[in-house]
């Protein structure tokens, strides 16, 4: 099983993890740990905690932690942590790549290959849908 890591701004997180409940109504994993990152938080802190949390997550298997936005604090804390063979990182949250993690992380065990099978999901879950042709349905 690979422990999954949500380090978000602030309350983003919470609403990652109620989005987790309604996709698998009310039974999110317990492999799972959500972070918010608080505006007046320290860089430390932020890492010193999140350490906390890989090492509750860490099996055989791995940590992938995933953040909302590169470059930010909470992508720039978790890089720190991102070990070869150990933890891995994406960033870009959205909810295909969240929904993807959370129903295939209990069974995989390879976290590379369970990283890029997640970061696939991530991005084709991005469709650009054009306008409804007359009598079409675009969806």
């Amino acid at each position: 099983m690979i422990g999954l890591l949500i380090i978000t701004h602030d309350t983003i997180g919470e609403a990652y993890r109620g989005l987790a409940h309604h996709f698998f109504l009310g039974n999110t994993p317990e492999n799972i740990r959500i972070l918010g990152v608080e505006t007046d938080e320290s860089h430390e802190h932020i890492i010193e905690r999140a350490r906390k949390l890989v090492t509750e997550l860490d099996s055989d298997a791995g940590v992938l932690i995933m953040t909302d936005i590169f470059g930010a604090t909470p992508c720039n804390a978790a890089r720190s942590l991102v070990e070869e063979g150990k933890t891995a990182m994406l960033t870009g949250l959205n909810a295909p790549m969240m929904i993807k993690a959370i129903n295939y992380s209990g069974n995989a065990h390879d976290l590379a290959a369970f990283t890029q099978t997640v970061k696939e999901a991530a991005i084709n879950g991005i469709i650009n849908v054009p306008a409804p042709s007359l009598g079409g349905n675009p969806c």
